[in-house]
C-alpha cells in the first residue's frame, strides 16, 4: 500500500478580517512612501496581485478626493466671480439713472450729445457683462453630468427609445 503524501501547503484561503487590516496598513505605508507595489510586495512578502489591489483602491481614494476638492473650488470661483459681476451691473443701473436724470434735465448746460454717448456706452458694457453673466451661470461644474444638466435646465430627462429601423416593404 502507498505511503500517505504528506499534505502540501497550498493557499490558506482568505484571510481573516484582522490579517486584511494588517496587510492593508502595511501597503497603505508602503503607498504612501511612494514605492511601487512590486517593491511592497517583495519587501511585505505578500503577494503581488493582493498588494497591487490595495494600491488601485488607494489611488481611486485619492483621485476621488482631489476630484472633489477641485470641484468645490471650481464652484467657489464660479460664485465669486457671478457675484462681482452682479455688483458691477448694479453700479452700471445705477450710473444709468444718473446720466438719464441729467438728460432730462432741460438746462443748456447739459451737453445732450456727450451724455447720449455715455449713455450708449453703458448699455453697452452692460449688455457685454450680462453676456458673460449667462455665459458663465451656464457652464457646468465638473460634477454635472450632462442627464442632470437637462434635468435642471428643462425639467425632466429626455430619453429617446433607439429601436431598430425596419426595411420599407412595399
Amino acid at each position: 500500500m502507498p505511503a500517505k503524501l504528506r499534505k502540501t501547503k497550498g493557499k490558506g484561503g482568505r484571510p481573516s478580517k484582522a490579517t486584511q487590516v494588517k496587510i492593508r496598513n502595511e501597503c497603505l505605508e508602503e503607498y504612501t512612501q511612494y514605492h511601487t507595489a512590486a517593491y511592497a510586495a517583495r519587501i511585505l512578502h505578500y503577494d503581488p496581485a493582493t498588494v497591487e489591489k490595495y494600491y488601485r483602491g488607494f489611488q481611486e481614494t485619492q483621485l476621488e478626493e482631489t476630484n472633489a476638492e477641485f470641484v468645490l473650488k471650481q464652484r467657489s470661483a464660479k460664485d465669486r466671480v457671478l457675484t462681482k459681476l452682479d455688483e458691477v451691473i448694479e453700479d452700471l443701473n445705477k450710473q444709468l439713472v444718473r446720466l438719464y436724470t441729467e438728460l432730462k434735465k432741460n438746462t443748456q448746460e447739459v451737453d445732450k450729445a456727450r451724455y447720449e454717448s455715455m449713455v450708449t456706452t453703458t448699455l453697452r458694457s452692460k449688455s457685454d457683462l450680462l453676456q458673460q453673466k449667462a455665459a458663465i451661470e451656464a457652464t457646468p461644474t465638473l460634477d454635472i453630468t450632462f442627464e442632470k444638466l437637462l434635468v435642471e435646465k428643462y425639467g425632466s430627462s429626455i430619453k429617446e427609445d433607439i429601436r431598430p429601423s425596419k426595411p420599407i416593404t412595399r
